[in-house]
Parts: structure tokens; C-alpha cells; sequence
């Protein structure tokens, strides 16, 4: 069966060879939030990650349609300002009658954007996760949640801990996975939370460790392994953590403590896996993506430090990782959220008919 991939315009029309007596499978992924970054003085926590987009589905009816509309969710932005919120996924939709986002399931689907991760403001408190795009006022006849972000890291004493993980964005197989925790209790300089995956949740960095590694990402389709967390370092830079695939959760990045009069950067999160369920036509693949990991915490006795930068989320709908703490030098950037999409199956004319033959 064809199936069709739209990540960009307004309008579709409907191929020559579809079969209208059949209906089309309409499948909507909302954009994923950026994940935030925490404020530049001394003893900052981790940023909270960003939610992954929504997911909705529907049977629709295309007979007497010549031209359908929809609007792709546009990705959440990672935030690059000290003490900011990532900013929030759009929202994806599809309807066969009108140019708007439509109230019922046999005119199209709606499926939410998620939310841009939080800031953490204090040296005790981490940023907190966002939450994913939501189920309420999304329409189809099948609907799943996109994956929180994780919480940046809350420490016990003054921070620099590392940034929570991005959720994934919900798929055909439920709600998205959640973003893991940045590295807390009694830590400096903690690793990032592993980003969701589509099948599970990111795992936590380490707790009362000083410094940690990065957490694992979650899962993908296939149950294919998230990337793996960067490792932590008390000499130099942390450890970027690894990309997910197949929808999988990028790793966190490690984290440093350091006692040097040399500034060093803690790792920056891993880039969310790419969506895979579903074979387009065109040869490719396509589906909901994982988050990206946290960036890593830094400390640094001596001098100032760098927080890592969170990981960007995969295509399509994942959500950004948040940016790690520092204790007085900077901190690391949100991660970027993934765009939308529409996927849309269905039935060529022809296909699956034969012809029966008899003997004369």
C-alpha cells in the first residue's frame, strides 16, 4: 500500500491512483518542545527537558475529495538565554473538508504539540520536565500523549547537575517515553538524563555521584537500545552522549569535576533516534522520534565551567534535552524539538483484484 510523507505545505491533493472506495489511514505527529536552559550564575542546576508531540490516527473517507488541508507543528526552539523556557512544539492536523484544524475523527486528525523544558533558577532545585503534547483537544480514533521531559538535577547543596532528557513522541506504540532525571542527591558536576524512547523511558543518571556519567536513552522500535551516556571526567571535557535510531532516546551527557585553572565543558546530550515504523513509498522510512539526552553538569574548583548543551530530538516530534548546570560560568543551550508530520496509507486502485479464468 502507498504511503506518503508531508513535512512541509498546506494542501494536498489526492493521487490519481488512489482507491476512494477504500478508506486512507491519516497518522499526525505534533512537533516537540525545546528543552530549557538554566541560568548563568553560580550553582545552577540542570534545565528540565522538553515534552515529545502527540500522537493521533484515523480512518478517514476520501470519496468526492479531490484536495485535503493540513498544517505541520513546527519544532520548539532550545532555549539560548540564561534562566529560559525551550519553547513549545505546534500543532499537527489534517481535514479532508475544510482549511482548519478539524472537531471530528472522520474529517482528519489533531495531535498536540509538546511543551519547551524549564529553567531551574536556584542552586537546590532543578528544572522541571515538560509535559508532552496532551490528549485533550486532540482529535482521532486513536490518540496517544507524547512523552514528558525529564527533570533537571535537584542536588542536596548547592548544584551544577545535569539537564533532564526529552520525551519521545507518542507512536503506534502508545504514549511517549519519558525524558530521564538529570543526576541528583549529593553530586556535582552529574551527567545528563538519558531522552525517551518510543518503546521506553530514558533511564536517570546517577545519584550521589560526583561526577557521573550520562544516563542511557530509552528505547526505539524493534527494541532497539537507546545511545549510551557519556562518560564523566575530573581532568578535562565530559563526554558527549550518544545518538539514539529507530526512535530510540539519545544518551546524556557526562558530566566534569574539575580542580584545574583550565575551563572545561561538560558533555552535551545525544541527538534523539529517528522515527522508523513506518516504509514510505519513496524507499525511505518515517515515524516518531526519540528526545534528546541532557547535557551534562560541570564544576570546576578553580575556575568556571561550562554546562553541556541538551541533545536534539529525532525526527519526527521528539523532544530537545535540557541544558546542564554550571557553577559560575555558563550554562549549556536546550536542545532543538523535531518538526510534525502527516503520514498517510492507503489503497492503490488495482491493487489486491485478479482476474479468475475458465476453461472454454
Amino acid at each position: 500500500m502507498p504511503t506518503v510523507l508531508l513535512t512541509s505545505g498546506t494542501t494536498w491533493t489526492v493521487p490519481a491512483d488512489l482507491d476512494k472506495t477504500v478508506n486512507v489511514t491519516v497518522t499526525a505527529i505534533g512537533g516537540g518542545g525545546g528543552g530549557g536552559r538554566s541560568g548563568d550564575a553560580a550553582n545552577r542546576c540542570g534545565a528540565g527537558g522538553a515534552g515529545g508531540g502527540g500522537w493521533s490516527q484515523s480512518s478517514i473517507s476520501l470519496s468526492g475529495i479531490t484536495t485535503a488541508y493540513y498544517s505541520i507543528g513546527s519544532k520548539g526552539s532550545g532555549a539560548t538565554s540564561s534562566a529560559a523556557a525551550g519553547s513549545n512544539g505546534g500543532q499537527t492536523w489534517f481535514n479532508k473538508s475544510t482549511n482548519a484544524a478539524p472537531t471530528i475523527a472522520t474529517d482528519g486528525v489533531v495531535a498536540n504539540g509538546g511543551t519547551g523544558g524549564n529553567p531551574s533558577k536556584s542552586a537546590i532545585a532543578g528544572g522541571l520536565g515538560a509535559a508532552g503534547g496532551a490528549t485533550s483537544g486532540a482529535i482521532g480514533t486513536t490518540i496517544y500523549a507524547g512523552g514528558a521531559g525529564g527533570d533537571g538535577g535537584s542536588p542536596n547543596a548547592n548544584g551544577s547537575t545535569g539537564g533532564g532528557g526529552g520525551g519521545s513522541a507518542g507512536s503506534s506504540l502508545g504514549t511517549g517515553g519519558a525524558g530521564g532525571i538529570g543526576g541528583s542527591g549529593t553530586s556535582n558536576g552529574s551527567g545528563g538524563g538519558g531522552g525517551g524512547g518510543v518503546a521506553s523511558a530514558g533511564s536517570n543518571a546517577a545519584i550521589n555521584t560526583s561526577p557521573s556519567a550520562g544516563a542511557n536513552g530509552g528505547t526505539g522500535t524493534s527494541s532497539t537500545a537507546g545511545g549510551t551516556g557519556g562518560a564523566s571526567s575530573t581532568t578535562g571535557n565530559g563526554t558527549a552522549g550518544n545518538a539514539g535510531s529507530n526512535g530510540s532516546g539519545g544518551g546524556g551527557g557526562g558530566g566534569i569535576s574539575t580542580n584545574t585553572t583550565t575551563v572545561f565543558t561538560a558533555g552535551a546530550g545525544g541527538a534523539g533516534g529517528a522515527g522508523t515504523e513506518f516504509s514510505l513509498t519513496v524507499g525511505t522510512t518515517a515515524g516518531s522520534g526519540g528526545g534528546g539526552g541532557g547535557g551534562g553538569g560541570g564544576i570546576n574548583a578553580n575556575t568556571t565551567s561550562t554546562g553541556g548543551v541538551g541533545g536534539p530530538a529525532g525526527n519526527y516530534g521528539g523532544g530537545g534535552g535540557g541544558g546542564g548546570g554550571t557553577d559560575s560560568g555558563t550554562s549549556g543551550n536546550g536542545g532543538d524539538g523535531a518538526q510534525g508530520a502527516i503520514i498517510i496509507t492507503y489503497t492503490a486502485l488495482g491493487s489486491g483484484r485478479f482476474l479468475q479464468f475458465f476453461p472454454i
